[in-house]
């Protein structure tokens, strides 16, 4: 067992609470329903779907409080910070009583907990990060071997926000402050917890996911040229820059007999890396859940420079396909991968070294062979575990 999978059954504070004798009543809420294809959606879904499927055995999902997508900002607004929040205020009032469960699915809905009170259910709110709230700056030095290449100055969260978002900070940090447990998905978000919350309940129970649908079945065909992946947004904390700089710096041969595929809203940048290097890129700016099963599947290795993540889950679902990862030792994905594989995230040398190995494993090879000891790995982040982990959260509830 990982340390994430034993410190997810301990609670500070609540590390002896007996289970439940009786089954008891639950409600999940959001705000305005998000995509499953997004973060904190798609997370959302598969909390709803172990619900769902009975796999709390405890408990009863009773309902599940969220409002259609909204179109102008006025009922945005409107609804975020009054319709919804007096709906599952009146919901919980007149349905839930004291030993029943109000889960909020992520941070940014903290607002929706209910003000304390005798009768009120247990209020567990789960925290995917904080970047938003306590933004910050992750300086990367760069380097190659012993020259130096400079820094990276990389913004996380939103340093700058406009008047109605610091409005709408304020009332999530207040949120927080009224929750009886604070699930997080990493331990790097729980220490922030601790530190801006002390006095609220903190647990890490990080996210699972379905491991064996992601595992190919044998071994597939080499692939014709050398493919790498990259998946992220065009927030700057994807660093896909650093990945312009470490390329422009691999040998003609890498470049040449290579791919690599970019997959989120990162045209230009991608663009630009094809033209300033001469080496294949593809954009995909979205792809189904198919073709990116596939593609993770079919690659060779996932680039992944991230400055920081809440949780990270394009190294978990590439471990879990039996592609290998090159990843930044940088919070909080690189709670994610196996003892000592992460990378200094500016050594670009490093970095090129690390690359050049596994051209040279795809080079030498007739077969592209699922990495099984990535997959055993990544199966201490399955769904099942996430289950047994939850569940132990929520019986620390009285």
């Amino acid at each position: 067992m990982s340390s994430l999978e034993e410190e997810a059954t301990l609670p500070r504070g609540m590390e002896s609470a007996p289970k439940p004798a009786n089954k008891r009543r639950l409600v999940l809420a959001r705000g305005g329903s998000l995509t499953r294809f997004s973060g904190l959606g798609g997370a959302h879904d598969a909390l709803l779907n172990h619900h769902r499927q009975g796999r709390f055995e405890h408990l009863e999902l009773l309902d599940v409080l969220e409002y259609p997508e909204q179109i102008s900002a006025f009922s945005k607004v409107r609804y975020r910070w009054s319709k919804h929040p007096k709906r599952v205020r009146a919901y919980c009032q007149q349905r839930l009583g004291p030993n029943d469960i109000l889960h909020i699915t992520d941070q940014e809905q903290a607002h929706l907990a209910p003000p304390r009170s005798p009768n009120r259910p247990n209020v567990v709110i789960t925290v995917h990060d904080l970047f938003h709230l306590f933004p910050f700056e992750q300086r990367v030095s760069l380097n190659d071997g012993e020259k130096s290449m400079g820094e990276d100055v990389v913004k996380v969260g939103e340093h700058r926000p406009g008047r109605v978002r610091r409005r709408d900070l304020v009332n999530l940090k207040q949120g927080l402050s009224r929750a009886d447990l604070l699930v997080c998905d990493s331990a790097f978000t729980r220490d922030v917890c601790q530190r801006e919350f002390p006095n609220i309940a903190t647990v890490i129970v990080p996210l699972g996911l379905n491991s064996k649908a992601y595992a190919p079945s044998n071994e597939l065909d080499k692939n014709e040229t050398f493919t790498m992946l990259f998946v992220g947004s065009s927030d700057p904390r994807k660093r896909l820059p650093f990945i312009v700089k470490l390329l422009g710096t691999c040998e003609k041969e890498l470049l040449g007999r290579s791919t690599l595929h970019v997959v989120g809203d990162q045209r230009q940048t991608a663009e630009a890396l094809a033209k300033s290097i001469g080496m294949n890129v593809v954009v995909h700016p979205r792809l189904e859940d198919q073709q990116l099963m596939q593609l993770r599947q079919q690659a060779d290795v996932l680039l992944f420079p991230s400055a920081a993540e809440g949780y990270g889950y394009p190294p978990i679902e590439s471990m879990a396909s039996g592609c290998a990862v090159l990843c930044s030792d940088l919070p909080a994905h690189n709670e994610l991968m196996p003892m000592g594989t992460c990378l200094p995230a500016g050594d670009i040398g490093a970095w090129r070294l690390a690359l050049a190995g596994h051209f040279q494993t795809w080079n030498t090879s007739t077969a592209k062979i699922p990495d099984r000891h990535l997959i055993d790995h990544a199966r201490q982040f399955s769904s099942e575990v996430f289950v047994q982990n939850m569940t132990a959260a929520y019986d620390t509830l009285q």
